[in-house]
């Protein structure tokens, strides 16, 4: 069965990688409103750390 599911992953991979690249542009978008001089590539680390603990959270509440 987990087979499956890689194969389903798989097609997904592309739309994964698109939708993580929105969230980050977005949040780097909303935190530049309140942080003038903001540092994107310090500003994508901390998007992307908070991102995977949510994912953490998400995955140890299933």
């Amino acid at each position: 069965m987990a087979e499956l599911e890689q194969v389903e992953i798989d097609r997904y991979r592309r739309e994964l990688e698109h939708d993580v690249q929105h969230l980050l542009k977005k949040y780097c978008r909303i935190m530049s409103w309140e942080v003038p001089e903001l540092d994107e590539q310090e500003a994508a680390k901390l998007i992307l750390q908070a991102l995977r603990a949510a994912i953490e959270t998400a995955d140890s509440s299933t």
